[in-house]
């Protein structure tokens, strides 16, 4: 009987450490997310109006080793993988799933159109994030979640770019092949991707110039080559890409403003005081402040 007992008391010590443990974890998880969440109403005063507007909300899969954690689903989603509600406020209903797929590292929008009707994610933006801790395995030099919500936040706005249904239309229609395939005339074509290399080294030396003309000089030789070689690819494989790069660099680059708009914001921000308690890699925007007194 007292072997019973003592095997009872140990089971109940093992139980609550683990129930600690996992509040611990949740904790940490959803001041993340409400984090991340915050910094969309940021953006939205100083960067880009209506990014914070609920109708252009996106979801959120917040990737752990084991876990799912999916903030603001649509019905579909709740209907396909049936997630435990584990947290609601006025502005965020938090989930809890098992990983919904093998993928060892998430900073993506996912979105499906064609036939796919069937996808959680049919002509329906979802954000998914491996969490900062998984990031840093796969990503060299994000150690802080200031910077790791900077690549949350580039990414949420490609969601907000696909929620608009104009975009989502003229994007369906008009680009009909994907980066991938642009990746491929790149690696199959000598000529192609030399004139990538030029033209990216044109970029890189227009931004270490300090003189208007010089500058001026350094794009108008960009814009040249790259219309030399747009000529060559419809004549030499009958294929006119022009549209879909420009949309593609419509997209990045003004994803790319939203993660640099934001670092001028950080530079501005007191600490997060309730982060810090539970965050141990809210690095408060010192890193941010160093950077910006480099600069």
């Amino acid at each position: 009987m007292k072997h019973l007992v003592k095997i009872g008391v140990f089971i109940l010590l093992i139980t609550l450490f683990s129930c600690k443990k996992t509040d611990k974890e949740n904790k940490l998880v959803f001041d993340r997310i409400e984090y991340v969440y915050n910094l969309k109403y940021l953006i939205d005063k100083n960067t880009w109006t209506d990014f914070s507007n609920p109708k252009y909300d996106v979801p959120l899969i917040y990737y752990t080793d084991s876990t799912c954690y999916v903030t603001n689903p649509t019905k579909k989603f709740i209907d396909l993988f049936n997630p435990q509600l584990v947290s609601k406020n006025d502005k965020l209903s938090i989930y809890k799933t098992s990983l919904i797929d093998s993928i060892p590292f998430h900073m993506e929008v996912n979105i499906s159109l064609g036939d796919s009707t069937l996808d959680y994610d049919y002509k329906s933006p979802f954000m998914s994030c491996s969490s900062l801790e998984l990031t840093d395995k796969f990503v060299p030099d994000v150690h802080s979640t200031e910077m790791w919500a900077s690549m949350v936040m580039h990414e949420y706005f490609h969601g907000f770019q696909f929620k608009h249904p104009q975009f989502l239309d003229f994007y369906e229609k008009n680009i009909s092949v994907s980066a991938d395939t642009l990746k491929r005339l790149y690696k199959r074509h000598n000529w192609f991707k030399e004139s990538i290399d030029n033209e990216n080294s044109l970029l890189l030396e227009a931004l270490s110039l300090s003189s208007d003309t010089e500058i001026q000089a350094v794009i108008v030789q960009f814009f040249n080559l790259r219309d030399k070689r747009l000529k060559q690819t419809r004549e030499l494989l009958n294929s006119d890409i022009q549209i879909i790069e420009e949309t593609y660099e419509t997209m990045e680059g003004t994803a790319r403003y939203i993660e640099y708009s934001l670092y001028k914001i950080f530079a501005t921000l007191q600490p997060d005081e309730s982060l810090k308690k539970t965050d141990s890699l809210f690095h408060s925007y010192v890193c941010i402040l160093i950077i910006r007194c480099i600069l």
